[in-house]
């Protein structure tokens, strides 16, 4: 008969195994699948999401206030970024209309700004990524596509990483608890080498989807700042026009 020590041995060993061949047992559909699931009870309502609008401000590394920023996404590609100084004297304007893209500077005190200066198309493609990537809620773009990584520990979780490969070029890497499938955090490659980590400190539920409240962004291990979002609108109505290329 087997000793009580290495009835537990052979227990622990069994459970290891066991634990291994569950995580394994899922693809890259399977966890997609159980993110969506995770963040809504209604994952139909997911696809039909057509905009979502993003308020919200960035917390440097020291604590302070500093940018405060509107983003809004909307199908066919579309995106605009507006970023704001402390002081709400200056407005940056980043904007793709799923064809080109460009951005823009505004001195809100004299209503005086700058020409919109056209960027690159390939600048205009990565854009659009963004965009559909934000709206597809995990699911993998229309061109390009997953990939499942090797299990591994991010932020103290065990997790199933998926690799998004847009045709654009654009990456990212999301990792899901291997649990509650909740989005522990999404690496962005910035080369070959490094990425920026962010990281998911607190959600918030929207029209029945669990969103971002708090992200905190690590670069190089180091937490750089956070983005606080104090306000989420699915499906609200966006001026289709603020995506039009400005006329002079």
């Amino acid at each position: 008969m087997a000793s009580p020590v290495r009835l537990l041995a052979l227990t622990a060993v069994s459970l290891v195994a066991f634990t291994a061949q569950a995580f394994a047992a899922l693809d890259a559909d399977d966890v997609i699948k159980k993110a969506r699931g995770a963040i809504a009870k209604d994952t139909g309502f997911l696809d039909r999401v057509t905009s979502i609008h993003y308020e919200g401000k960035v917390i440097d590394a020291d604590g302070k206030a500093g940018q405060s920023f509107i983003i809004e996404v909307a199908a066919g590609g579309k995106r605009r970024e507006l970023r704001y100084d402390k002081e709400f004297t200056v407005e940056i304007s980043v904007v793709s209309n799923g064809l080109e893209a460009w951005s823009r500077r505004a001195e809100l005190t004299t209503g005086q700004s700058d020409s919109a200066k056209p960027l690159p198309h390939e600048i205009a493609e990565r854009l659009s990524d963004m965009a559909r990537s934000d709206l597809a809620f995990f699911k993998g773009p229309d061109v390009g596509k997953v990939t499942l990584k090797d299990s591994s520990t991010v932020e103290g979780h065990k997790v199933y990483s998926l690799e998004y490969t847009y045709k654009s070029g654009y990456k990212s890497i999301r990792h899901f608890d291997a649990e509650t499938f909740a989005l522990v955090a999404t690496d962005i490659p910035q080369s070959d080498t490094t990425f920026q980590r962010q990281v998911e400190e607190e959600t918030m539920l929207v029209d029945g989807v669990r969103v971002s409240k708090k992200v905190s962004i690590r670069q190089d291990g180091k937490v750089a700042g956070t983005f606080v979002f104090d306000k989420v609108i699915i499906n609200g109505e966006i001026n289709q026009d603020s995506f039009a290329f400005p006329v002079r």
